[in-house]
């Protein structure tokens, strides 16, 4: 949408994350009086032009609601602009947070696998898929290359841990486990062929995790999850060319249970479009 690259400044937070000491955070508690969740539209001394919280209509489906929430966002930035008067066009950049996001090494050395999950319903996609990461440090990520003379090896347990994110279909932090909630971690490796100077290797794993959201255990969230892997490693290079996770399981939060699939990937070199 223009009037977003031209007139606004999107920012997304999670205020349970977030800071009461810091000038950002007295900032943007100071919007939460009105509701702790939904949208606003503020000026940068705190004064809220536009506000609105979507809430699903029960008479409405699916789809109708998702459409309902896309026209109120609308109707909000419209009554945004209208209550902030005469606005200069801002001089919007596009810009990437995280450039190595499913591409080549990180700064330090690692790698950044990029994820995507989805909830199923009847065998099929239910909602928009959940897009995080798999952050991997040097070490965790020489792990997934073969080990000097060796054709099958462990991953070490704390670089598995790391794939907890792509067990649960959300990207809120409140609902997704973390490293530290895997109860179990195994993720095994071996070299199905080397040829063409390239070396193939298959990956096995499987997961499982417990999540107290809000840290409170009247609301567990258990999500398991099982998956293969494929892997290209140059030799010559000592250097992983590119690496496919494809991930089955389920995310249970309370007493609901939803059957999740989940996609990790990760390229040395960016194609060219």
């Amino acid at each position: 949408m223009k009037a977003v690259a031209t007139h606004f400044v999107p920012v997304a937070l999670n205020t349970d994350r977030l800071s009461a000491d810091t000038d950002a955070g007295k900032f943007f508690r100071g919007l939460m009086k009105e509701w702790p969740q939904g949208l606003w539209v503020v000026t940068p001394e705190g004064k809220t032009l536009a506000f609105h919280y979507h809430q699903p209509d029960p008479k409405k489906n699916y789809d109708q609601n998702q459409k309902k929430w896309l026209d109120d966002t609308r109707a909000l930035l419209a009554n945004g602009l209208k209550e902030a008067g005469d606005l200069k066009p801002r001089a919007a950049r596009v810009g990437n947070p995280f450039p190595d996001r499913g591409y080549g090494p990180t700064s330090d050395g690692g790698a950044r696998l990029a994820v995507s999950v989805i909830g199923l319903r009847n065998a099929r996609q239910d909602g928009p898929p959940a897009v995080d990461s798999v952050g991997l440090t040097k070490a965790e990520w020489a792990a997934f290359a073969p080990p000097e003379k060796q054709t099958e090896w462990t991953v070490p347990e704390a670089a598995a841990r790391k794939f907890a994110v792509a067990l649960a279909p959300l990207t809120d932090s409140i609902f997704v486990p973390q490293a530290k909630d895997v109860t179990d971690a195994k993720l095994t490796a071996k070299v199905v062929r080397t040829d063409a100077g390239q070396t193939v290797i298959h990956f096995a794993g499987e997961w499982k995790a417990k999540h107290f959201r809000d840290g409170d255990p009247k609301f567990p969230i258990a999500a398991t999850g099982t998956g293969e892997g494929v892997g290209v490693y140059d030799p010559a290079k000592k250097e992983m060319v590119n690496l496919l996770f494809v991930l089955k399981g389920k995310y249970t939060n309370g007493t609901a249970t939803v059957p999740t699939a989940s996609v990790v990937e990760w390229e040395r070199d960016r194609l060219k479009e």
